[in-house]
């Protein structure tokens, strides 16, 4: 029993410095000392890979040139990340990627994708291009990309008790 309280001690103290260390890291950030806050959070997210906001700030550090060299592919990869452990602004950043073929291959039909599953989120940006990316698509490829839609906010879309609350994106047929 005694084990047990020490684990739990050790669990709760490595969950609070985990919570210290990421404040730290966004405070650096804000701050404009991106070399600090790229090295905290890169720390972050290779130590906890649930950790959503930790991978979307390195996919922001490198998107802009922030603390690290600029590079979209390695935006991508943390944007994806971030966007898998259902953050909406990640998924947004990641169908912007798309939409303008940086560091992933331009794609509309993932673009309208990521931005229909941030939009089940009720993320406001990404509820405002999904409609445009929708307009990209010919008729059959908005039939095979809703397929995906689909399944892509079940295993990424708001959480069963967050489900509730959000609203799927109901999307009309293009007219030809």
């Amino acid at each position: 029993m005694k084990n047990l309280y020490v684990v739990c001690l050790l669990m709760l103290l490595a969950a609070g410095t985990a919570r210290a260390d990421f404040n730290d890291g966004v405070i650096a950030y804000i701050a404009g000392d991106y070399e600090h806050a790229y090295n905290t959070m890169i720390s972050i997210a290779k130590t906890d890979e649930q950790n959503a906001l930790a991978q979307y700030y390195l996919g922001m550090m490198c998107l802009k040139g922030q603390g690290v060299e600029k590079n979209y592919e390695e935006a991508g990869k943390w944007f994806r990340k971030s966007a898998e452990n259902r953050l909406p602004q990640g998924q947004y950043r990641l169908a912007e990627l798309y939409t303008e073929g940086e560091g992933v291959p331009r794609d509309f039909e993932f673009a309208y994708i990521w931005y229909s599953v941030g939009a089940a989120h009720k993320h406001k940006l990404s509820q405002n291009a999904v409609e445009k990316a929708r307009s990209k698509l010919s008729k059959t490829e908005l039939t095979e990309a809703n397929k995906l839609v689909a399944e892509f906010i079940g295993k990424y879309g708001p959480a069963k008790e967050d489900a509730a609350q959000a609203q799927p994106v109901a999307s009309k047929p293009k007219s030809e």
